[in-house]
């Protein structure tokens, strides 16, 4: 049964909680519905009285794939899921991750692919209902990406944190004497210029709405920062930065998504090539949220206070860059 709004979906919610009923749920966007699809429908529908399945809208996955995708529009997908299997429930979602229509659902039970298991970013509200998440099952070679190549001009990029990351952590830095980079992480910049990727710095800089330091610094600071990392073989390709801070945050201000969003629109990114590389939650939270590959680069200066634990920990941009290859 296709539900048309979120009414609908609390109304089919209530009823079925009335009778007691094992809910379930599971998420994406099923273009192309094949055979790895269909499979893994099957096994969540039968573990359950009555499986949610949420879908990603056209525009949701033109943000996380390109605009190439998908292939089949929005109306045809959800028909197509209708006709296999009448007796599950459908919604669309616009956002990147499901996460609000979760909150409405609160399932007894989620499942997910093996493949994004690992601390998916659902944890944030599954956890607050003691929602038990379940890998479905994955059929080896069988998914839209691999049956089509309409999404090739779209490659991916590493979204770099600066302070902490790319040069050493001295806090917010007004001076170009107080810029330190390693030359792990020379190395490292060096290596991610070879791959396909573009590479942006994304970085909160509070500092200039705290009164800590000037726009004018920040600018001259990080133009230093961009040169030497030019100097060594590396590359940016843009710098996206936001000053708001955590009393009055911003779009933009991370973990919210506005930077990375900027990005992906005017560097027709695919979110779904990507990676975050940062040394604080707020960064791999950021990646979470655009279910982006994130690494955490460990940093003694702040604690790891999220429930969302990064896909890789390392401790500088060279070993980030060959985990970044080996896994592209």
């Amino acid at each position: 049964m296709i539900l048309k709004s979120e009414s609908d979906l609390k109304k089919t919610i209530s009823k079925l909680r009335k009778n007691k009923k094992i809910i379930g749920a599971m998420s994406g966007g099923y273009d192309l519905l094949h055979k790895g699809h269909q499979n893994a429908i099957l096994f969540s529908s039968e573990q359950v009285d009555s499986l949610f399945v949420l879908v990603n809208s056209d525009s949701s996955i033109k943000k996380y794939k390109g605009e190439t995708r998908p292939i089949n529009s929005e109306k045809n997908r959800m028909e197509e899921l209708n006709s296999f299997n009448e007796n599950n429930y459908y919604i669309l979602f616009d956002e990147l991750t499901p996460n609000n229509l979760l909150e409405i659902i609160k399932p007894n039970k989620y499942f997910i692919s093996p493949e994004w298991s690992n601390s998916p970013v659902e944890m944030l509200v599954l956890n607050k209902f003691n929602t038990e998440i379940i890998k479905h099952p994955h059929i080896k070679n069988f998914s839209t990406s691999k049956l089509i190549k309409s999404n090739s001009d779209f490659k991916g990029a590493i979204f770099l944190d600066r302070d902490g990351t790319i040069n050493f952590d001295y806090g917010y830095i007004k001076e170009v004497e107080n810029i330190k980079i390693s030359k792990e992480n020379f190395k490292g910049l060096e290596n991610l210029n070879n791959l396909n990727f573009n590479i942006f710095i994304i970085t909160n800089q509070s500092g200039v709405s705290k009164g800590l330091i000037t726009e004018k610094e920040f600018e001259i600071v990080n133009n230093e920062i961009l040169k030497l990392i030019t100097r060594n073989n590396g590359r940016i390709d843009k710098t996206y930065v936001d000053f708001s801070d955590s009393r009055n945050p911003s779009k933009f201000r991370k973990p919210n998504i506005g930077m990375v969003e900027k990005a992906a629109s005017e560097f027709k990114i695919s979110l779904a090539k990507s990676w975050v590389v940062g040394d604080k939650d707020t960064d791999i939270l950021l990646g979470k949220l655009c279910n982006m590959k994130t690494i955490y680069i460990e940093n003694v200066m702040y604690k790891y206070n999220s429930l969302l634990k990064p896909d890789f920990i390392c401790d500088n941009l060279l070993e980030a860059s060959k985990i970044i290859k080996k896994y592209q």
